[in-house]
């Protein structure tokens, strides 16, 4: 965003990569992340093998282009923020408008019922599982892109990286209900509104800009203007973290959390997982 703003005739205070640098707290030791660079390469790599298997399949199949921006695999998942991205790009949500913008994702096209089940698969091969965070979930084991995803990462991909996910959600969840966290937050809050900017928790700076981006979105001027609030506020909003110890914290609260939810078998779960993941990450280098 940072740069978009400024080729628009934008110029912005302060410089980038200035000031204390914040622990990103991930759960399962960020097991679940990816890079920018490794989810294209794996997407890509996903969408060919889909095409081969529709192809095998008789059916036509155009790889599908990763559309999303680096800020989807980045956006720390407690909304953590560091001094030195809040500088570059705010919240990204500016920067993900103005990205979108200029990659729309390729229109959907209606298709036959055939096309649809040798992509995603038929009912008789229908897996239900029921994810660690309550969530239920639904694939057939039979479509191209079980079968592709089964290809590049291994045969159990399908069941652990949603199992893991599931994990991940449940650790989240279980260190945003924690009391040490909320005081944490509260402390963070505190210097919020001391700065002028109240917030009661870490996404409602985000929802202030989000909630005028439509109407910016008419304007060129309005919207470069937002940009500039967008990176001013996030900037305050990282140095309020940094100030009060908000992700130490959290790391903290997280660890023991993981500690005591976390069996043994959601450990191998997660390793199998990381392996598999290494290996996929391999071929694509290959």
């Amino acid at each position: 965003m940072l740069l978009a703003l400024t080729a628009a005739g934008c110029s912005l205070d302060g410089e980038p990569g200035r000031g204390p640098v914040a622990v990103d707290v991930r759960p399962l030791s960020g097991a679940t992340a990816f890079t920018y660079a490794e989810a294209v390469r794996l997407h890509d790599r996903e969408e060919r093998a889909v095409a081969a298997c529709m192809t095998s399949r008789g059916q036509s199949y155009t790889a599908q282009p990763r559309t999303a921006s680096a800020r989807g695999e980045e956006t720390n998942p407690y909304g953590l923020l560091t001094p030195e991205k809040a500088a570059q790009d705010g919240y990204g949500i500016v920067g993900e408008y103005l990205h979108q913008q200029s990659n729309p994702p390729p229109a959907d096209e209606p298709r036959k019922a055939a096309w649809q089940e040798a992509l995603t698969g038929t009912p008789a091969h229908r897996v239900s599982l029921r994810l660690p965070d309550g969530v239920s979930l639904q694939y057939s084991t039979d479509g191209c892109v079980a079968r592709a995803r089964a290809e590049l990462y291994g045969a159990d991909w399908n069941t652990v990286a949603p199992v893991t996910m599931g994990l991940a959600n449940r650790v989240i969840g279980a260190v945003e209900a924690d009391p040490g966290y909320r005081a944490a937050v509260r402390k963070w809050s505190s210097c919020m509104a001391e700065a002028g900017y109240p917030a009661t928790d870490l996404q409602a700076p985000r929802r202030t800009i989000d909630s005028r981006l439509k109407k910016a979105a008419a304007d060129r001027q309005t919207l470069r203007a937002l940009g500039r609030d967008e990176i001013r506020l996030a900037g305050v909003d990282a140095g309020c973290q940094v100030e009060t110890g908000l992700s130490e914290a959290v790391q903290d609260v997280q660890q023991a959390a993981e500690k005591q939810l976390l069996t043994a078998s959601d450990r191998r779960t997660v390793a199998r997982y990381v392996a598999d993941k290494r290996k996929a990450l391999a071929a694509t280098a290959a």
